[in-house]
């Protein structure tokens, strides 16, 4: 009768990945919220204000009349 261990059967079979972690639940979610704040900080500045960044005030439009989950 043979025994194999743990650390054959490790050494036989590459250590599998899972496709989602609890981390990674978490970060998309975050990055959505992150999207949505940002935004609204940009529809908040006027005209003035983004020349003054050098930000054109169409792509500043643009970008923050995006949904939260389009980059």
């Amino acid at each position: 009768m043979t025994t194999i261990t743990a650390n054959a059967l490790a050494r036989r079979r590459p250590p599998s990945r899972p496709l989602w972690s609890a981390g990674s639940l978490l970060q998309l979610p975050l990055l959505w919220l992150l999207r949505a704040c940002w935004r609204g900080e940009l529809a908040a500045l006027d005209a003035d204000q983004m020349r003054d960044c050098g930000l054109d005030p169409e792509a500043v439009r643009r970008e923050a009349a995006k949904p939260f989950w389009r980059a």
